[in-house]
């Protein structure tokens, strides 16, 4: 009869256990990390895929400016938010990135055409652009932007 006893507490706490531990698996499949943008890691990605004729007219100094002033509009717009902040609602959030971006184009290349000479003149506006395509093509691979990050897509670039 304690054999049974034994065996019926063993059976009731592995249940308990396989419970607890199922239901925590399930609370954390929901909380995603945020997706995190590395300039420099962006530059250099976007440095590789430059087409030949927009990276002879820009170095990686420039490129590196054109994405800060990207990031500079975006948080201007309240669409950046520091590490593990949350942004509006999913929806408000695409639906202002979307409505934002030929703005945030505009900004950048008005940005770089301001260029002073002794800090290489005005930029290329057609490579600045490419610079942009580029980083927009980045952030929805690494999940940041797109129907990944409103579905919680993963980063990896």
């Amino acid at each position: 009869m304690i054999w049974l006893l034994a065996a019926l507490g063993a059976l009731v706490v592995v249940a308990v256990g396989l419970l607890a531990v199922g239901g925590a698996v399930r609370r954390t499949e929901v909380d995603l990390p945020p997706v995190v943008l590395e300039v420099h890691d962006a530059v250099d990605w976007i440095a590789e895929r430059l087409p030949e004729e927009a990276a002879s007219r820009l170095t990686p100094g420039d490129v590196v400016r054109v994405v800060g002033w990207w990031l500079e509009f975006v948080g201007d717009a309240g669409l950046a938010s520091r590490h593990g902040q949350e942004l509006g609602g999913s929806d408000a959030v695409a639906d202002g990135a979307t409505a934002e971006q030929d703005a945030a184009v505009d900004h950048v290349v008005a940005r770089a055409l301001e260029v002073p000479d002794d800090e290489g003149g005005p930029l290329d506006a057609v490579a600045v652009v490419v610079v942009l395509d580029l980083l927009v093509v980045y952030l929805t691979e690494l999940g940041a932007i797109g129907a990944e990050a409103q579905a919680g897509g993963e980063a990896g670039a």
